[in-house]
């Protein structure tokens, strides 16, 4: 059978196995504040354009901006933008950012507001300097009724579209096959708005909203795009089960009559079932037996169960203890077996009088803010990781996947007593930063390094044809003399160049601060989407590379002459 543990039990439990474990848990890693100001935040990300500056959201509306504060002793604050109208009882407000994938040249950066009890919009506004300015809505009349579920999810797609996503509002709208409404829905948009060619469920002067890419999602309050692959991946909140997905044109993750339990597509629906999924709380299924063979264990539950691959376990109760113990789901024969490396001699083992049972790994629930680690700080066990914090636990989880197959294959809880978090996202020093509603602080995550290195923010970088686009480099440690990087193209197509930073000095008083690399990819006649590979040198290190893609397409031709061009 499945079941769960009471909750008062579990948290009591709980508090009792993480006494004296709040923080980062990976003791390779430092957790400090980095700055702290402002009220009930609901996201961060810093401007993809070297100028050092950290953009906050305040749930009431107000965008504020940090300068300075990973290159100067005295960061300073000031007030890009106060959105109005703004709505933001219950989950309403100022509720996701993206900057545009040309921001370096064009300053744009968008905003998913709730502007009223019955409205939600994303608007678009210009940086000059720290100031936002020309307000301009570029998508309106998103749906709401002023609760909860509302998501505001928001990002740009390797193709250059603007994604967003709401949810079912907390009453099923929009949910299962419903495609007049946005609600519950993955949108796409281009960047001024308009629709599209190729949106899945367009159907002009018909019944379906137009803007409509993926469905089935009940509260999807923020997504990303994975730097490596392009793939989307939404962070649902959930009922029984937090859910995360990748999803693609047409896609329907099955809210609201499944969580966890998506069947296989349909004539009339694409189901897709999620990446990552856990119970809020503890729970596990009873065990009939384990089967081992070359050091892995078949496991059979008595009863269907839910587990994913990548799933973190506990086994116990079977008589050869040697089956029982910690591990990950690494792969599911079926929905009565899973399987899971298990060190040992060939064999069967049965569940003992008592029972036996695999407990999932308590992550917590309401999963917010995923992100994806591509830089250089941190060595290649944590490159290609995605984190994501779970904002009612107050724990942020690390999935580790294939290299090969994209899959998941570890889930752990990586940092444990945080307050509230929405959410995560990289830096251009190479670490993570974190932001939660309850709390003024900033949270920085760096890994401490052991050795002298190239810190690089972005293995993967994306660039407009006929744009510009931003990498930094710092140093891993103090120098004993000054450090030279050279930065070059070291294969693919020529229309790839450094425009600035090809060569970066660095000393002992400013060997931590970021540098920018400016990167543009020069337009040419062809409709191919380019790739090219830069590589960061320097005497006696190791070399870090950066592959760039090249997004085919219309020129941006408008260049503001601010102090980064």
């Amino acid at each position: 059978m499945v079941y769960r543990i009471p909750l008062l039990a579990f948290l009591g439990a709980l508090a009792v196995a993480d006494a004296g474990r709040a923080g980062v848990l990976d003791p390779g890693w430092s957790q400090t504040v980095h700055a702290s100001d402002g009220e009930f935040h609901t996201g961060l990300a810093w401007a993809p354009d070297g100028s050092d500056r950290l953009f906050v959201l305040e749930k009431k509306g107000r965008v504020r901006v940090l300068s300075g504060s990973t290159t100067s002793d005295n960061p300073t604050w000031s007030t890009f933008a106060t959105l109005s109208p703004i709505y933001s009882d219950f989950e309403c407000g100022l509720i996701g950012m993206a900057f545009d994938p040309n921001f370096a040249r064009n300053r744009f950066v968008y905003f998913f507001v709730s502007e009223s009890n019955t409205t939600q919009a994303i608007i678009r506004y210009e940086a000059w300097g720290d100031v936002g300015l020309g307000r301009t809505v570029i998508v309106p009349d998103l749906p709401t009724i002023g609760g909860n579920h509302n998501g505001g999810a928001l990002g740009f797609g390797a193709d250059g579209k603007l994604y967003f996503a709401v949810g079912d509002l907390s009453y099923g709208i929009g949910s299962d096959l419903d495609l007049a409404s946005l609600a519950s829905k993955v949108g796409r948009v281009e960047r001024d708005g308009s629709l599209p060619a190729d949106n899945p469920f367009a159907d002009g002067s018909g019944p379906n909203d137009d803007r409509i890419f993926a469905r089935g999602f009940r509260n999807p309050f923020t997504m990303t795009f994975q730097p490596a692959t392009g793939q989307l991946w939404v962070n649902v909140a959930g009922s029984g089960y937090e859910q995360i997905f990748r999803v693609a044109a047409g896609d329907h993750a099955g809210w609201k009559n499944y969580e966890n339990n998506q069947p296989a597509p349909t004539a009339t629906a694409h189901y897709i079932r999620p990446v990552i999924a856990h119970p809020g709380g503890a729970s596990g299924y009873a065990l009939a037996k384990g089967t081992r063979a070359s050091n892995v264990t078949t496991y059979t539950t008595k009863v269907p169960h839910n587990l994913l691959v990548g799933a973190k376990i506990v086994v116990s109760g079977l008589i050869n203890a040697s089956y029982n113990g910690e591990s990950y789901v690494s792969a599911v024969p079926s929905t009565t077996q899973f399987s899971a490396a298990n060190p040992g001699l060939d064999g069967t083992s049965v569940a003992n009088v008592g029972g036996a049972t695999v407990v999932i790994g308590v992550y917590g629930s309401t999963v917010t803010g995923g992100t994806f680690y591509d830089a250089s700080l941190a060595p290649g066990a944590y490159r290609g990781n995605f984190f994501y914090p779970t904002y009612n636990n107050g724990r942020i989880v690390r999935a580790t996947l294939d290299p090969g197959t994209n899959a998941v294959r570890t889930t752990d809880v990586w940092v444990d007593g945080l307050n509230a978090m929405v959410d995560l996202g990289p830096g251009p020093d190479g670490a993570l930063y974190a932001v939660g509603v309850l709390s003024p602080d900033i949270l920085r995550f760096a890994y401490l390094p052991q050795a002298q290195g190239i810190v690089v923010s972005h293995l993967n970088l994306g660039v407009d044809e006929g744009g510009l686009a931003v990498v930094t480099v710092r140093l891993a440690q103090q120098p004993a003399q000054p450090v030279t990087v050279q930065v070059a193209r070291a294969s693919g197509d020529a229309d790839v160049s450094v425009q600035d930073g090809a060569t970066l000095e660095f000393d002992t008083a400013d060997w931590a601060r970021p540098k920018a690399v400016r990167v543009t990819a020069a337009p040419d006649v062809d409709k191919t989407n380019d790739v090219a590979v830069l590589r960061f040198t320097s005497t006696g290190l190791a070399s870090i590379d950066t592959t760039v893609r090249v997004l085919d397409g219309p020129v941006d031709t408008r260049i503001y002459q601010d102090g980064f061009e």
